[in-house]
């Protein structure tokens, strides 16, 4: 059994990989020309790496919600995984929703801006 200690630790180290996988992601996608693309792509790799999810419907212990999922379809049952599915669709929407809105946005105040001084 996990101690607090080690539940921090492994979190720990899963946050510091998972940054660091994202940065390697985001210079990828920076290449891309289109930006509302590249950055909805970003968004679904935030949600799906760090969306956290309870381990157990009884634990308080919280694990990545994709790897809750998939250990739920393969261990308990293959309906099982809709527990932990819910809050990850739901943070995939609002992430997806919040990149879209910030790539409109800068593009919005940019015509703006443009056609204001001209």
């Amino acid at each position: 059994m996990l101690d607090l200690y080690d539940y921090i630790a492994g979190w720990a180290i899963y946050l510091f990989a998972g940054t660091l996988c994202y940065m390697i992601f985001y210079r990828f996608t920076g290449r891309i020309r289109s930006k509302p693309l590249a950055n909805t792509l970003r968004a679904v790799l935030i949600a799906l790496m760090f969306t956290p999810w309870y381990v157990g419907p009884e634990a308080d212990l919280l694990a990545p919600a994709l790897m809750v999922m998939l250990l739920d379809m393969i261990t308990v049952d293959t309906s099982a995984f809709i527990r932990a599915f819910v809050p990850l669709i739901l943070s995939l929407v609002f992430c997806v929703l919040l990149a879209l809105s910030g790539t409109f946005l800068k593009q919005a105040i940019k015509r703006r801006t443009k056609t204001g001084s001209s």
